[in-house]
């Protein structure tokens, strides 16, 4: 059984990848990606969620106590939790979700959103006292970076380069990166993929 705490700055994407999760377990598209395996969904609580409307916008949501995940696995009925704490870290009640589920999660996933300053997301990170010697990174929202396929991967070169430098100070090591979109949109089904295959890989040890 996994337990994997998904952290990360305000809307960078952490409620839309347990969405987009469930979202292709419950349409039985999990067991048709590369790397599939057939689940089904035991548990969601998203509860916590507050809409925020914004003017000339769709608006987003702000996360006030921890989102919850459980699946379970057909073939071996081994259950895995999946946890999305808010990252509003100005409120108390939202801190301490993210502390809590920085100590019982096994594994932790850094979201980064690709279309904000890392200086800003890096401060959620600070202040969590106690983190793994190891932590996989999710770099969202991928359908916003603007340029040519070979100005992308030199940015985010430069994205990974910036977050590895942060995390060696507090002797993390970042074991795998992933590169995702967590909204389903014409043209990065592959990044879709990857959402949902981050999950797999990450509760299965296969990366």
């Amino acid at each position: 059984m996994a337990i994997l705490g998904l952290m990360g700055a305000m809307n960078v994407g952490k409620t839309a990848v347990l969405q987009m999760f469930v979202d292709y377990v419950e349409k039985a598209k999990i067991g048709k990606i590369k790397g599939g395996v057939e689940c089904h969904i035991e548990k969601k609580d998203f509860k916590g969620e507050s809409a925020i409307e914004v003017e000339d916008g769709d608006g987003f949501t702000k996360t006030i106590t921890p989102n919850k995940v459980v699946f379970v696995e057909d073939k071996t009925s081994t259950s895995h939790t999946l946890f999305a704490p808010g990252g509003d870290r100005d409120r108390a009640v939202i801190r301490m979700g993210i502390i809590t589920i920085s100590r019982i999660a096994r594994q932790i996933v850094g979201l980064f959103a690709l279309d904000q300053p890392l200086d800003e997301q890096f401060k959620l990170y600070d202040l969590i006292r106690y983190m793994p010697k190891t932590i996989h990174v999710c770099l969202n929202k991928y359908d916003l970076m603007e340029g040519t396929d070979a100005e992308k991967e030199q940015q985010i070169s430069s994205v990974k380069e910036q977050i590895n430098k942060y995390y060696q100070k507090r002797r993390i090591t970042v074991k795998e990166y992933f590169q995702t979109c967590a909204i389903d949109k014409a043209g990065f089904e592959d990044y879709n993929d990857n959402t949902a295959r981050m999950i797999l890989d990450l509760v299965l040890n296969r990366v």
